[in-house]
């Protein structure tokens, strides 16, 4: 990928012949440090389309040319400095600017290598608030015991840019009454393993159900009311999310539409697979917890094998081991104020009878008041990882 740059410097370069080639020379120093190509552009639109705007003050004299382009261009703005030619100088006049007027913007400064660090993380911040512009997020309406208020469509769509699609249980139905499914790696994948052939099939059809509806009202993200399979069908929707999640699209359980959003936000900022769990057990004393569930991305462990689901005993679950290792915990509200996020540490895999069918014990060093406290409601995302500066950079970028 490619990050333009806009390169802002004195009128007639301050009479310095070397000035010009320094800045190139610089930029191509952080460039090899960040392993992506950063270049300079004088395209104002191809520019302004981007998820960073990262401006390159090459020297000092340069407040009245930024001020121009500032006038023309949104931000957040960022500012990449040198040590030479007052640059620095240069960017603290026009950051002082940019804070009079209400407008956010960081000064980049340091060693090739420091730089390349931070746009690392401000790249990642800007591109996830990118994409996430436009998502459809298909919703069947909350498991009645999910008594939290649910996503507000206008909220969401205001902060994030994301967007609510409604879609009823009775489609969903009809879809499953027509019990079919088309193969693909992960459907011969799981029919490899010689589970009970009879519930394999009819997992794999609600599976389809759900293809074809992700598929037909074009969806990023979905969230199925599973329980309401149970009666009619005598199969959850375990499996069926389990794959969707596998094939890149965002698969929450129960109708839960707060654990969706958690779960595209997450997944979308740290590119890993996310397990949506339930905290089931606390120690405090050792700042452990257990979380568990049913459903679980197929492709986060290879280490599975596979069961039944744990309130019903029917259909088909995953059951997983990970291997000990950090891991971030995570949830958040439609409003993007309001999250929690915290670096833990995967201490084993657990596979106790009288639990959802994965099994995790997590060490959570920063402590577990928040689950006793002020919990954002049940579910929680799980993702391989310490990724905790990440969300907080990523939420400090709404206020």
């Amino acid at each position: 990928m490619t990050q333009s740059v806009w390169l802002i410097k004195a009128p007639n370069d301050n009479r310095d012949p070397n000035l010009t080639a320094s800045c190139n020379a610089f930029l191509g120093e952080v460039s090899q440090a960040l392993g992506e190509a950063l270049v300079f552009t004088q395209d104002r639109q191809a520019f302004a389309d981007q998820p960073l705007r990262l401006y390159f003050v090459g020297s000092g004299g340069s407040e009245q040319v930024f001020k121009t382009l500032y006038e023309t261009v949104e931000g957040p703005y960022y500012l990449l400095t040198t040590r030479s030619h007052n640059s620095l100088a240069a960017s603290m006049e026009i950051l002082s600017f940019l804070n009079e007027q209400g407008e956010h913007g960081e000064i980049l400064h340091g060693d090739p290598d420091e730089i390349a660090a931070r746009l690392r993380t401000l790249m990642r911040v800007a591109g996830t608030r990118y994409k996430l512009r436009g998502m459809r997020l298909g919703v069947t309406g909350e498991s009645d015991w999910l008594i939290g208020a649910p996503v507000d469509a206008d909220v969401l769509r205001e902060r994030s840019g994301m967007e609510l699609v409604h879609i009823s249980m009775d489609e969903i139905m009809r879809e499953c009454e027509k019990k079919t499914y088309v193969d693909n790696e992960w459907t011969v994948q799981l029919k490899a393993k010689g589970y009970k052939a009879e519930e394999m099939e009819k997992a794999l059809e609600v599976y389809g159900a759900c293809r074809r509806i992700v598929d037909r009202y074009e969806l990023d993200g979905f969230t199925l009311r599973c329980f309401d399979l149970l009666e009619p069908f005598c199969i959850t929707g375990c499996l069926a999310l389990a794959i969707l999640n596998a094939e890149g699209v965002w698969a929450a359980c129960e109708g839960d539409s707060r654990s969706l959003v958690s779960m595209v936000v997450i997944g979308e900022l740290t590119g890993q697979p996310v397990f949506m769990v339930n905290p089931s057990r606390l120690y405090p004393s050792k700042n452990e917890i257990v979380f568990a569930h049913c459903i679980l991305p197929l492709d986060m462990s290879d280490q599975y094998k596979l069961t039944t689901h744990f309130e019903s005993g029917l259909g088909v679950s995953v059951a997983a081991d990970f291997e000990p290792g950090g891991c971030t915990v995570f949830k958040c509200k439609d409003d993007f104020e309001t999250y929690y996020a915290a670096d833990a540490r995967i201490i084993r895999s657990m596979h106790e009878g009288n639990l959802c069918r994965t099994q995790l014990a997590i060490e959570i060093p920063s402590g577990l008041d928040y689950f006793t406290n002020r919990p954002i409601a049940n579910h929680h995302m799980i993702v391989l990882g310490h990724h905790e500066a990440l969300v907080e950079e990523f939420f400090k970028s709404y206020k």
